[in-house]
């Protein structure tokens, strides 16, 4: 859709990813990009094609997701966000919507993406959505300690599903490991991209350096091997956030 009149739309979202079937649009499924279409193609009548900045799986939630897409609607941007909010279900809204450059691409001009991912060592009926109950005593100094070692430019092949078909090259540039009230722990992560549930594997496998059932220097020997069944296991996904997108 290109002409004088074709207008990018950037649109910043938030989720509570718990009844959405991941970000993706597919048949029978409720998904995040499906509910928005749908509306958006209510408002301007026409179907877009949302670009993401990251498309997130099944059960993980956004504070900051980043969508664009071209329209020939006259419709302001502040009034598209009004009206997608009014329509959409209150486990998705769009925190702004702004008309941007022709060029602008979500998902291709992000330069470093932001996940969250948050343990508990106890039960609890507040968070049991949005944090992953670990039942063990977790480490904090040894997961610090292992974290370092994955920061830099690596293969991530030991932390990604075999059928990954992008490059398992991955700059990470921070990983911080936070305590978090009551008595749990806020991992996040910092990179140029991640592969499909990274993030969720880096965890797994730092929770095992946590509960000492691995040293931090056999992350490094995972990291090296490329092999998979050597890295920890994925954790669930109810504890991940996508916090922000840096352009």
């Amino acid at each position: 859709m290109k002409g004088l009149d074709t207008k990018n739309i950037r649109l910043d979202i938030e989720y509570d990813g718990t009844s959405f079937s991941g970000w993706q649009r597919q048949p029978g499924v409720r998904t995040v990009e499906g509910e928005i279409a749908a509306v958006l193609s209510e408002l301007t009548g026409a179907e877009p094609e949302l670009i993401v900045a990251g498309r997130t799986d099944s059960g993980v939630h956004a504070l900051g997701q980043v969508a664009n897409f071209s329209t020939v609607s006259d419709m302001p941007p502040r009034e598209m966000r009004n009206a997608l909010n009014s329509l959409l279900d209150e486990d998705v809204r769009i925190i702004a919507a702004e008309e941007v450059p022709l060029d602008f691409n979500a998902r291709y001009d992000a330069r470093r993406r932001v996940y969250r991912y948050e343990i508990t060592p106890r039960p609890t009926s507040v968070w049991r959505r949005f944090r992953w109950y670990v039942k063990w005593s977790l480490d904090a100094s040894a997961m610090r300690s292992a974290a370092e070692r994955l920061v830099g430019e690596h293969d991530f092949s030991a932390f990604t599903y075999k059928d990954e078909t992008r490059s398992p090259f991955v700059e990470v540039t921070e990983i911080r490991i936070d305590e978090i009230e009551p008595a749990g722990v806020a991992l996040t992560f910092v990179a140029n991209r991640f592969l499909r549930k990274m993030v969720r594997m880096l965890v797994g496998t730092l929770v095992e350096v946590g509960r000492l059932k691995m040293q931090p220097e056999e992350v490094c020997d995972t990291l090296e091997s490329c092999d998979r069944t050597r890295s920890g296991p994925c954790a669930p996904p109810h504890g991940l956030f996508l916090v922000r997108v840096e352009y």
